[in-house]
């Protein structure tokens, strides 16, 4: 008897095992997945560079997208109360409020000014293999245009090649002819008609066509100016370069940097003009409000001054003594003050109208300094309106919901609009009053007139009335000159600091960034897949699988055997297998150490698991050690042991548990020294209480008389109970696990009887161990090469395990 404790084995049989890993949740073991990911580094290699090739093709044939950038500064303008806080210049330089001016930007009309001045909505585009890409020529002398009233044919499209200055070719055209679409091929000369989609299109030829674009077919395409202005309004950036600053970062992306660099100096150039037309509108206003009043005034003058040229012609001598003199200065002084009131009460009127309709913009309001009149009450007033107004802007440009600050800045403002209109008002009646004041002068200065003789009256009320309405008209012409004047000299407050320029390289497609993104892709895909395959493998892969499951000791491992004839031991003594029985052998001794003679239970969960083969090669090398082996096949539903010893199973122990024959009537000997063998016998019809007959022990112990050891060969645990009645007569159970073959769940089922005690001295045989490397194990003896001084054999494949 061999009772060395081997040290190939001893590493299962460590009784320190006694208890689960703390690794029993891990669901995935890495060091695994990491083995089959060296293993299998081809499949790595082939997904790598397939994920390379596919960053490629995406980084040649994507379209270049390049960014263009500009930056311009607001001129500023001081927030002042009263009337320089609206107009530095009381007549163009309006306040600005920057909180705008975003919006005003990516306003639509603004962009839309810009596509069409550019004619961006006629698109000329070459033809590639895969793709085509834009052809950006702004000097191109080619310009297309729809016929007068109507338009281009927006969304369509067609082929045009240019065959020399006076004559195109156009293909692929479509013409609307009896409500049918046609597709044709024509040519037509420059200046000519083309009817294109129910349109009629001219092309001007307005200089020599290159000789490169001669003979170049070009795709020739209209775009909807609302759909390609709607692609600029999302494209374009405004950001303010830094907080506080007055200077403004532009920048959009686009496939052609030279049409985009052309949208942002053309784009730029309509803001100036927009902000100073917007600037002039003040101006405007004021001069049209001087306009009218002039209007008004013009004919009573031309009337006043024929009637002073008639009265001059019929009367020769237009001498004044003092007293007429001096009536007609107070006259002329007191009509001047009148001038004045005129104005004023004309203004207020204006203001009032022009207050009392809310859909009008404060910044659009005529200051009382344009039009002359020196009120600081109202022009503070106003000055507080229009920084009421900004606030409120600012406001509803931050906050979207219901803001309490909000709505008392909104009942201020309505409230000061309310005071500027009773201040109007009792600025008319204090007006009211002074002219009254004059014109009680007048009269009095009149009724002196009276004792005047006739003729020097009639000259004084003719000049009065002539120089009234002369002083009024020269005052307006001297403040509609000075709008004049500051109109024409207004500046744009937009200034370029940057010119539109391309920024660099282009940002898409971002070719370092694709192949790492692809090569990663490349890796991640075939590394999940093992990943997958090892969380949802839910077979035993390796002893520290069996440790994770259970708290049953592991007692050894069986390596894959090669040949198809179980009887390994037998026939190849000095096979890796043969020596992992021999480290079996020692092992159980190690675990029955103290008896003499004993019963050795191989079992398992399911079939297939090499419990027959296990059974036969552990009875042999216990036999080839000299000790007289029983090999009992307990399998009386499946009886098949005896095959691998070429004998009959006529006989066997279903008729000694019926009591048909005697114990050495029905045990056969074999062609190994020392075993015998017990097969099962006819298949009864009850098996299981078979077993559980007395004369099933009396049985084993009459054959401990001749025998030292019994193996018997069970049926799986999860199929029937035989196992469970067999396992009090043994001295130590086998349960048998096959790598790669046995759910986890049987082991998880095995160490809940073993911890119930439904089964006790149960051990874990891992058996058919083929795979080896991290998470597999090492040294626990494979079907190809092991030898302790036996020398090594071939590896090969053999077949799997029978039982």
């Amino acid at each position: 008897m061999d009772n060395q404790f081997n040290p190939y084995s001893s590493d299962f049989a460590d009784p320190s095992m006694g208890t689960p890993s703390s690794e029993g949740n891990q669901l995935i073991d890495f060091k695994r997945v990491l083995y089959k990911v060296i293993k299998f580094w081809y499949i790595i290699v082939i997904t790598s560079l397939i994920a390379l090739s596919s960053a490629y093709i995406i980084n040649r044939y994507s379209t270049r997208i390049y960014p263009v950038t500009a930056s311009i500064m607001i001129k500023e303008n001081q927030e002042e109360v009263g009337a320089k806080f609206l107009y530095n210049n009381a007549i163009s330089d309006p306040y600005r409020n920057f909180y705008n001016e975003m919006y005003v930007i990516k306003s639509f009309p603004l962009i839309r000014s810009a596509i069409e001045e550019l004619n961006f909505e006629v698109a000329y585009y070459r033809e590639g293999e895969i793709k085509s890409s834009e052809y950006y020529n702004p000097n191109f002398p080619v310009e297309v245009k729809p016929e007068d009233g109507s338009q281009l044919p927006y969304g369509k499209s067609a082929g045009i090649t240019f065959l020399n200055q006076k004559q195109f070719k156009l293909s692929n055209l479509s013409i609307t002819s009896d409500d049918n679409e046609v597709r044709t091929e024509k040519i037509f000369q420059f200046g000519e008609l083309v009817p294109i989609n129910g349109h009629k299109v001219i092309f001007n030829n307005n200089g020599a066509i290159a000789e490169g674009d001669l003979d170049k077919y070009f795709v020739l395409r209209f775009d909807d100016p609302e759909s390609i202005t709607g692609q600029y309004q999302s494209k374009l950036t405004a950001k303010w370069a830094e907080q506080g600053s007055s200077v403004l970062n532009l920048s959009l992306n686009g496939p052609e940097p030279r049409k985009e660099i052309d949208f942002l100096t053309t784009f730029i150039a309509k803001y100036q003009k927009l902000d100073i037309d917007r600037k002039n509108q003040t101006a405007s206003q004021t001069i049209q409000f001087i306009d009218d009043q002039l209007n008004g005034i013009s004919d009573t003058l031309q009337f006043y001054e024929q009637k002073l040229m008639e009265f001059k012609k019929d009367n020769v001598v237009t001498n004044m003594d003092g007293e007429a003199v001096r009536i007609y200065e107070n006259l002329r002084e007191i009509e001047e003050a009148a001038v004045q009131y005129t104005v004023q009460e004309q203004y207020y009127d204006y203001l009032r109208k022009f207050l009392r309709n809310p859909d009008n913009a404060m910044e659009q309001v005529v200051t009382p300094q344009s039009v002359g009149i020196e009120d600081q009450v109202i022009a503070e007033m106003l000055g507080k309106l229009l920084k009421l107004d900004v606030e409120i802007k600012r406001f509803q440009q931050k906050e979207k919901i219901a803001n309490p600050v909000l709505e008392n800045k909104k009942q201020e403002m309505q409230a000061l609009r309310t005071n500027i209109l009773s201040s109007i008002k009792t600025l008319k009646e204090t007006r009211g009053i002074m002219q009254k004041s004059v014109k009680r002068q007048q009269q009095i200065l009149e009724e002196q007139l009276k004792l005047l003789p006739g003729l020097q009256q009639d000259f004084i009320n003719i000049k009065r009335d002539y120089s009234f309405r002369e002083g009024l008209y020269t005052f307006l012409m001297q403040k509609r000159a000075e709008a004049a004047i500051s109109k024409a000299s207004t500046t744009s407050d937009i200034r370029t600091i940057n010119p539109p320029k391309l920024a660099g390289g282009p940002i898409t497609p971002k070719t370092s960034q694709n192949y790492l993104i692809f090569l990663v892709i490349g890796l991640v895909i075939p590394i999940s897949f093992f990943i997958v395959l090892e969380l949802f493998n839910n077979k035993i892969q390796s002893k520290e699988d069996i440790e994770r499951a259970t708290s049953i000791q592991v007692i050894g491992g069986i390596g894959h055997k090669k040949l198809q004839d179980n009887l390994v031991v037998f026939r190849k003594p000095r096979s890796a297998v043969a020596e992992s029985f021999r480290a079996l052998r020692s092992n159980l001794n190690f675990y029955t150490e103290g008896k003499e003679k004993k019963i050795f239970l191989v079992t398992s969960s399911i079939s297939g698991e090499g419990k027959t083969f296990t059974t036969i090669n552990l009875a042999t090398v216990l036999a080839l050690s000299g000790r007289p082996t029983l090999l009992i096949g307990a399998d009386m539903r499946r009886p098949k042991i005896f095959d691998d010893f070429k004998l009959h199973n006529e006989f066997g122990l279903s008729n000694l548990l019926s009591g048909q024959a005697e114990l050495q009537e029905v045990v056969q000997k074999t062609e190994v020294d020392n075993l015998d063998l017990l097969s099962a016998g006819p298949i009864p019809p009850n098996p299981s209480e078979l077993l559980m007959k007395d004369i099933m022990k009396n049985s084993l112990d009459k054959a401990f008389k001749t025998y030292d050891f019994i193996i018997i060969d069970s049926p799986p645990i999860a199929l029937v109970t035989d196992a469970f009645v067999l396992s009090k007569f043994a001295d130590h159970t086998l349960f048998m696990v096959r790598q790669d073959y046995t759910p986890k769940e049987a082991v998880v089922a095995a160490n809940e009887l073993y911890t119930k005690g439904k089964i006790k001295n149960l051990s874990i045989l891992f058996n058919d161990i083929k795979k080896a490397g991290p998470g597999y194990g090492y040294g626990y003896g494979y079907g190809y090469g092991y030898g302790y001084g036996y020398g090594k054999e071939k590896n090969g494949h053999g077949y799997y395990q029978e039982g």
